[in-house]
């Protein structure tokens, strides 16, 4: 799965269940935490959430 893909699903997933933890994203993706970590990074500095520790939530 590529990265934008699997940011879209990220988004996804955090509009419905109105909050995502890192641990759990990298899991259901099967890619490290570092890589979750970067993807919301970067949907954070695009204003399509907001990073909290550990995870993210809806803006």
């Amino acid at each position: 799965m590529l990265a934008s893909q699997r940011k879209q699903q990220i988004l996804q997933i955090l509009t419905e269940e109105k909050q995502v933890m890192s641990g759990e994203l990298s899991q259901r993706f099967n890619v490290s935490e570092d890589s979750i970590r970067r993807d919301l990074r970067e949907l954070a500095a695009e204003g399509k959430l907001q990073r909290v520790h550990g995870g993210a939530l809806p803006v």
